[in-house]
């Protein structure tokens, strides 16, 4: 991570050294000159995204006027060093001599000038290629505790710069117990920096040089409800997510139906496999990909049984056709063969037994998504347990084995993480001469994966490319501003693709911030293809938008993509037995016309590629060929 910020502290540092040492009296009335203090993030899905992480004094007056559009300025910004890591760490800003944030004024008098700048410690992840705090970039957490539905300011600490003596500033909440509103008593300020803190009533103003002042988790943290009992968490759970919950109206969802079916199951659950099991119902009633869960009693009772069939698919006529099977496994053993079509499995058609197989690891937005699901988990099963299979061999012939399951993941493993070998980025030039840019994610190695992007576009530049094909099948997405930075290498200019709403706490959702392409160099404006897959979603989902939009690129799959967009940064809890569960809070929609995008449908393909047994059976890339012949014109 460049630190070029260290220099300028430092020789801030040296500027506030006086010719002679000032007494403690004359130290306090100058006020803070330097801050230090803790920061702590609980969101598991934080450490998992290799991002680097900085600190700012971040302007709060956008936050403060409800403006959810306000970006600072680099020239606003003060930067500081930390020591740690996304997770956890300390940070120190030197404070300048005279801020350069917006005045605001809280006096209630329109003669008056705005004399008061207000600001929070905060810390933001990197990933525009340098330390400020770039437009695209947002804080993670601040020292000013916020409430999560309102976005009010219930608490925590700022720093405050007075122009002049006497300056009026909030004195505490008033009778809607959040500051900076319109019923918030006053109080004078000193000149010069102050800390106040909002953790008492009235609040209280400090002037020692140096403050602590903790940064908090107000958003994105982890809904930990591990240590309630079963029945207590669910109705916590229930009562946050009926609210919360983002395509009600989308989906079509009736809440008290689903209380009143998952209920009874939670309060007669004995164990933690039936506890997670009933909280898995949220999948039959809610159909989101999003909708996620990880529970080990689950995985261990009814997942880690295999019989060796990696990869089935199916096909556009419904045939369930055999990929891939591991070697010397029980499938492997009985003659199960690539190529082979499943007719029944424990005498259920085969499409009808995926069809009827239950999701225990996510849910789905899509039909062709919740196929893609089942698919992985229809052979799996608990272990020593036995399972019937009849399949039609490629010669024609029918064939009939009973298997036992033993230890294998494999399956999960080619679906889930399926996306998730080679390089980040990969770029080549294919023999038709078109270049090829695959991006395996957009949640790994964030703070340098545009890095990576930019040189492999780069690379292909150079090689005087006709056209460029973008791989993102099975990129299930990540952070979504990182892949409007990607995006703006495609598109000109900044465009605003989504706004997003969040529940605001009074039964309604409120509109808290957008969401708009990044532009970035090298820019590329020549004919350009999009693979997708029904496993390209959430930031893959939003990534083909914002191409496919204006007819940007070409948008080449044998499916759409898989429509599930909602953001789950809020949505992240711990229940009881060790159960991870996300669940969506926030919905993307068009600017212009308020619908909501993408979710339960995705993007659908201009070239739709037929997903046949022969095509599945392929050793080429049919879709990759596709895409050329569509961009070069050929049949």
């Amino acid at each position: 991570m460049r630190r070029m910020a260290l220099v300028g502290i430092a020789i801030g540092l040296l500027l506030l050294v006086p010719a002679a040492m000032p007494s403690a009296a004359q130290e306090t009335s100058l006020g803070p000159r330097l801050i230090t203090g803790t920061y702590t993030t609980t969101n598991p899905i934080y450490p998992t995204i290799g991002a680097q992480v900085g600190i700012v004094l971040y302007d709060l007056s956008g936050q403060i006027q409800r403006d959810f559009d306000f970006q600072p300025t680099e020239d606003t910004q003060v930067l500081g060093t930390l020591q740690g890591d996304i997770a956890r760490g300390q940070y120190t800003i030197a404070l300048p001599s005279v801020p350069a944030g917006q005045r605001l004024d809280f006096d209630g008098d329109p003669a008056s000038p705005a004399a008061v700048q207000v600001f929070a410690p905060g810390v933001f992840i990197e990933f525009r290629g340098d330390e400020y705090m770039n437009r695209g970039e947002t804080p993670l957490a601040l020292s000013v505790r916020l409430e999560p539905l309102t976005f009010d300011i219930i608490g925590g600490y700022v720093l405050v710069w007075s122009d002049n003596k006497g300056e009026m500033f909030p004195a505490g909440f008033g009778s809607d117990g959040a500051a900076f509103t319109a019923d918030d008593p006053l109080m004078a300020l000193p000149a010069g920096w102050s800390v106040v803190s909002l953790e008492s009533e009235p609040f209280t103003v400090s002037r020692e040089t140096h403050a602590d002042l903790p940064i908090v988790e107000s958003f994105g943290g982890l809904n930990d409800y591990s240590a309630m009992s079963y029945v207590d968490a669910w109705e916590t759970l229930y009562q946050r997510t009926a609210v919360t919950y983002p395509f009600t109206a989308e989906k079509k969802l009736d809440w008290e139906t689903i209380y009143q079916q998952i209920t009874p199951a939670i309060q007669q659950a004995s164990s933690d496999l039936e506890f997670h099991l009933a909280i898995t119902r949220l999948g039959e009633f809610i159909p989101d990909t999003h909708i996620g869960y990880v529970s080990v009693p689950i995985m261990q009772t009814f997942l880690f049984g295999g019989v060796g069939v990696r990869r089935l698919t199916v096909t556009d006529d419904g045939q369930v056709v055999v990929v891939e099977v591991a070697p010397r496994s029980a499938a492997s053993q009985a003659g199960l063969q690539v190529g082979d079509i499943l007719l029944t499995v424990d005498g259920v058609p085969a499409l009808q037994a995926l069809d009827e197989t239950p999701l225990l690891l996510t849910s789905a937005s899509t039909p062709h998504g919740r196929r893609y699901l089942q698919a992985a988990t229809l052979l799996q099963g608990p272990l020593g347990s036995q399972v019937t299979l009849t399949w039609r061999s490629s010669g024609g012939s029918e064939r009939s084995a009973t298997l036992t399951r033993t230890a294998d993941v494999g399956a999960l493993l080619e679906a889930f993480g399926g996306g998730l070998s080679g390089d980040l980025v990969e770029a080549r030039v294919l023999p038709s001469g078109l270049g090829y840019l695959r991006v395996r994610s957009f949640a790994e190695e964030v703070s340098q994966a545009d890095d990576y992007f930019a040189a492999a576009l780069q690379t292909l530049l150079d090689a005087g490319v006709p056209g460029i094909i973008l791989d993102v099948r099975d990129n299930s997405g990540g952070l979504v501003q990182l892949a409007m930075d990607m995006a703006g290498h495609f598109v000109p200019g900044y465009e605003r693709l989504f706004d997003f709403y969040y529940a605001d706490g009074t039964g309604d959702f409120a509109y808290r911030g957008f969401v708009e392409t990044l532009p970035a160099e090298p820019r590329y404006d020549g004919p350009l293809a999009v693979l997708v897959n029904e496993m390209t979603g959430s930031a893959g989902d939003l990534f083909v938008y914002a191409l496919h939009r204006d007819g940007r690129a070409l948008v080449v799959g044998e499916t759409p993509t898989g429509g599930f967009a909602g953001e789950v940064g809020d949505g992240q809890y711990l229940l009881p037995g060790g159960l991870n569960l996300q669940i969506p809070t926030g919905r993307p929609m068009d600017p212009v016309s308020g619908e909501t995008l993408i979710e339960g449908t995705g993007i659908v393909p201009d070239v739709r590629v037929p997903r046949t047994w022969k095509s599945v059976l392929s050793p080429e890339d049919e879709v990759l060929q596709a895409a050329e012949a569509a961009l070069l014109g050929g049949p």
